[in-house]
């Protein structure tokens, strides 16, 4: 892995509050003063929604899974909101900086000026924003991998959807980081009797299939097929040294495509059949 650098993303800060109305107060009105990027999620509810200064007013209605993104412009905004029942909404405040840093870090074009977005729908984001609603959302600097994930999701997301171009993944040389890894491999452990495609593994870390298995490979020195048959391998050794499962049935709970995959894969690694290994240490047991 020579000339390969470790990952440039870093743990990301941010704030973070809950946002709700009520009944019987189903007018809500306050002030704030757009210093960092603005991301809200509704999570339940309808309101109504008044995004005013004194020069510009916008009028929009959000339902669950909205999602509204405010540019900083370090103006201050009188916001009202009217709901006629319970209404709850995520808001994530992002610095400017972390948008900026990540595009150059990415040689990604810059859009033009960040525009408002007060309604749309994003899947990737979406599931971004309630992983660090229902993480470490609230704390203004996080060190769980999974909200580092997720931060990282809803920055680039936000970057392309913001006009920036999108990022060159072929130019991508880094490494996985050490937590990532570690993220990796548990999520593969988890779920080893089951097929586990590369499209499903890296949907689970914002990255293409492709920008995955780049990555993946170069972080690992194989594939990630050949790895997830790897730790399945390893432990089919200490079932077959402890046990006496069927063949047939090991080679099915490890999710293996078929009992002759696996003494292929088997006898590959180690120059016996499963069944010579087996035998070979209750010979050395008794």
């Amino acid at each position: 892995m020579n000339n390969v650098q470790l990952s440039v993303y870093p743990h990301y800060s941010w704030l973070a509050h809950w946002l709700s109305a009520r009944p019987p107060y189903v007018f809500v009105r306050y002030e704030c003063q757009q210093i960092n990027h603005l991301l809200l999620l509704t999570t339940d509810g309808d309101a109504d929604f008044v995004w005013a200064t004194d020069k510009t007013e916008m009028h929009f209605s959000a339902t669950a899974g909205d999602i509204g993104f405010f540019p900083c412009d370090y103006t201050t905004h009188a916001v009202s909101i009217t709901t006629l029942a319970h209404y709850q909404a995520y808001v994530l405040c992002l610095p400017e900086a972390h948008l900026r840093g990540i595009r150059d870090s990415e040689d990604m074009r810059p859009g033009n000026n960040h525009q408002a977005i007060p309604l749309f729908r994003d899947t990737l984001m979406r599931a971004s924003l309630l992983r660090l609603s229902g993480g470490g959302g609230n704390r203004q600097i996080s060190e769980d991998i999974g909200d580092e994930i997720a931060a990282r999701q809803i920055i680039m997301r936000l970057c392309v959807l913001t006009g920036s171009s999108e990022p060159d993944w072929q130019k991508d040389t880094s490494v996985f980081s050490p937590c990532v890894m570690r993220e990796i491999v548990e999520r593969v452990d988890a779920h080893l009797g089951v097929h586990q495609s590369l499209e499903q593994v890296s949907s689970g870390f914002g990255l293409s299939p492709s920008h995955f298995a780049r990555k993946f490979r170069q972080s690992a020195g194989m594939s990630l097929n050949r790895f997830i048959n790897r730790r399945r391998l390893g432990i089919a050794f200490g079932l077959l040294r402890l046990g006496k499962v069927p063949l047939a049935q090991l080679s099915l709970d490890l999710g293996f495509s078929s009992q002759s995959h696996f003494t292929r894969l088997f006898s590959r690694l180690s120059g016996l059949t499963p069944h010579q290994f087996r035998l070979l240490h209750q010979r050395m047991g008794a």
